[in-house]
């Protein structure tokens, strides 16, 4: 459930969204875990043993500029994403389309720094992330990929894009992403799951297996009650939903992303919409 820079094993996907409050100022929130395994040296000249580097992209539709303090350290809580997922159960199967477009623009930013087994280049043009891969540590460094970078500037135009580093031979369980921004579209949440583990440009086109569980927050009371088992500290806690609606998904679909209407989640409602890469999520509902 995401595009990565070379051949890669990923499962056991959870993802959630949904919005809080922090400092006074409407967020919203994604939350992302999964068990990444690195399969890059199958497709890279490199020494018998030895692997390359790989990395997962993760774009954001924020409306203001991300560094590392948008991300928290949850090593301390590695369950609050699974305490979501067991929370929320399947209620809909219901997909639409039906989206505008929109983008934001602060110039050229890029930001590097580590959270968990991850090394993270975020930027505000992803274009600009070949030239700072120099700053990520040689054992994490993925091959460089600009047609994949420049898929994205197009596919994401305005938006801040995360490149999350690693190398791991084994499969290992990564502590949970937990990020907030600004959104540039506050009544659409957006979970991102457009689809490549091959190390190509992914196909907007494809059939590809859904095989992750997603989950929308609510603060309204809506959904079913989450109860986590991790003690938070209150910055979590204070971006972490009290209800949710969800489900898992195990079929086939035409690649892309997921939105989500708030006002579907403050009625306790799951209603995913699948929305092409270049069709980003509308301010206005529909």
């Amino acid at each position: 459930m995401c595009v990565c820079l070379g051949p890669a094993r990923l499962s056991n996907t959870t993802l959630y969204v949904g919005e809080a409050i922090r400092e006074g100022r409407l967020v919203h929130v994604l939350g992302y875990q999964n068990t990444a395994q690195n399969l890059a040296s199958a497709a890279t000249n490199v020494p018998t043993g030895t692997l390359a580097g790989n990395a997962m992209i993760l774009p954001f539709p924020a409306a203001a500029p991300m560094g590392k303090d948008n991300v928290l350290d949850t090593s301390g809580c590695k369950n609050i994403l699974k305490d979501i997922a067991e929370a929320v159960k399947p209620k809909s199967r219901s997909f639409s389309k039906g989206f505008g477009s929109d983008a934001v623009s602060f110039g050229s930013v890029v930001e590097v720094f580590d959270t968990g087994i991850y090394t993270v280049v975020l930027a505000r043009d992803p274009r600009d992330i070949p030239a700072a891969l120099a700053r990520v540590p040689v054992e994490k460094r993925p091959d460089l990929k600009p047609e994949i970078f420049a898929a994205y500037a197009e596919w994401y135009p305005g938006w801040q894009i995360a490149l999350c580093c690693f190398n791991n031979a084994e499969a290992v369980e990564a502590d949970p992403l937990l990020w907030w921004y600004e959104p540039a579209f506050p009544n659409v949440y957006f979970a991102p799951t457009l689809d490549s583990h091959t190390g190509g440009v992914p196909d907007p086109m494809a059939e590809v297996e859904l095989d992750h569980t997603i989950a929308v927050g609510s603060s309204v009371g809506k959904g079913s009650p989450i109860a986590y088992s991790d003690k938070l500290s209150d910055d979590i806690r204070n971006l972490l939903p009290r209800f949710g609606v969800g489900r898992e998904f195990s079929e086939y679909e035409v690649n892309g992303d997921f939105v989500f209407f708030k006002s579907d989640a403050e009625g306790g409602m799951f209603r995913p919409r699948r929305n092409a890469p270049n069709e980003n999520p509308a301010i206005t509902l529909p």
